[in-house]
């Protein structure tokens, strides 16, 4: 259970570097301050890969669509660490989240990352 927590961070941490550098290109050079979790947010750093881990874990096994359902929790638990908790009221924010993953999965190089990703994220789970 551990080694997955690990690898779930891992993916965690790499997809909120390519978030932070791509905020910085965005201002012009001028770094936005990050959108700072509360204490109690369930999308908090610490909290965010076991949080990835059990809503993996509620996926059925034997769902046909399993890995790309666990990437779709993992890539909407990270952009809420990232930008808010508040934005999962928002039904705006789940169509961002289709079309980032769609666009992800349209992109050659980027859809061989998200299969890696999906392998990390069903791994001893």
């Amino acid at each position: 259970m551990t080694a997955a927590i690990g690898s779930v961070a891992q993916l965690v941490k790499v997809i909120q570097t390519q978030l932070s550098s791509r905020a910085v290109s965005a201002g012009a050079g001028k770094r936005q301050p990050a959108v700072e979790p509360a204490a109690a947010d369930r999308y908090a750093q610490e909290n965010l890969a076991s949080l990835i881990e059990l809503r993996v874990r509620q996926i059925a096994r034997d769902d046909p669509n399993r890995g790309r359902k666990a990437f779709r929790v993992f890539l909407e638990a990270v952009l809420l660490s990232q930008f808010g908790e508040g934005l999962v009221n928002d039904p705006r924010f789940f169509q961002m989240v289709d079309d980032i993953h769609l666009a992800m999965e349209a992109d050659a190089d980027c859809r061989a990352l998200v299969a890696k990703a999906i392998e990390q994220l069903l791994a001893e789970i």
